[in-house]
């Protein structure tokens, strides 16, 4: 019998990361979280959050686990473009990083390697008992109209990086938070 699952979510970077974190505040959802990569990050490409964000963080209980790395806080940012006779760059502005019209409790963005900030992300998702199943990707979706019936509409394929597994789920609903090249998506 194929399992059901309210979410499959195909990408453990931090946005995928942030939704499972979400949700499991939100309710009992039955999650199925995947990531085609073995392990975290370990090269950032995402480094940076936005104040916006720390609130977010705030609320979730997260916030302190951000700041105890000690991250770079950037309060304000510099414009630079080519020098009009070439010889090089100048600068041609500077702004705040949050003008006082924005709503946050903090007036900066922050700096942090982005492996730091999934591995905050995965202690609190296995403090709440949801593993991300690393190796795996997505093969396909479908929409059954026969699932609309189990409340479960999409068919996904999934499949092991090395290709020697395969599986297929139900689901409500599916995610793609896998990057530019998201199949999801």
């Amino acid at each position: 019998m194929t399992e059901c699952y309210d979410i499959v979510i195909v990408g453990a970077g931090p946005v995928g990361l942030m939704l499972s974190a979400c949700l499991l505040r939100l309710g009992p959802y039955k999650i199925k979280h995947i990531d085609q990569r073995p392990g975290p990050t370990e090269i950032g490409r995402a480094d940076g959050i936005q104040a916006r964000t720390l609130d977010v963080l705030q609320n979730l209980g997260l916030k302190r686990a951000i700041m105890s790395y000690n991250p770079g806080r950037i309060y304000e940012v510099a414009f630079w473009d080519a020098s009009k006779d070439g010889t090089g760059i100048r600068r041609t502005g500077t702004s705040r990083s949050y003008p006082e019209y924005i709503d946050t409790r903090y007036p900066f963005s922050t700096i942090i390697h982005q492996g730091r900030i999934e591995k905050i992300f995965l202690d609190d998702l296995k403090e709440r008992r949801l593993e991300i199943e690393r190796s795996w990707t997505i093969a396909g979706f479908r929409k059954d109209p026969c699932g609309e019936e189990s409340n479960h509409p999409l068919v996904v394929d999934l499949v092991s990086v090395d290709g020697r597994d395969s599986s297929t789920v139900r689901t409500k609903y599916l995610f793609g938070a896998d990057g530019a090249r998201s199949r999801v998506r």
